[in-house]
């Protein structure tokens, strides 16, 4: 399953991606810092 997570680099969403992506799900950690944006949706073709 693809999965995109908000906060993806932050203290319990980077134990999240980490988790999810042991499990076999293909994940996006968005943040600002990581070039997405979830206003605009720029960076989200990504997942």
């Amino acid at each position: 399953m693809k999965i995109v997570i908000i906060g993806g680099t932050g203290l319990i969403g980077s134990k999240t991606v980490a988790r999810l992506s042991v499990k076999g799900h293909d994940v996006l950690a968005a943040s600002p810092s990581g070039g997405v944006n979830t206003f605009t949706g720029e960076g989200l073709d990504k997942a």
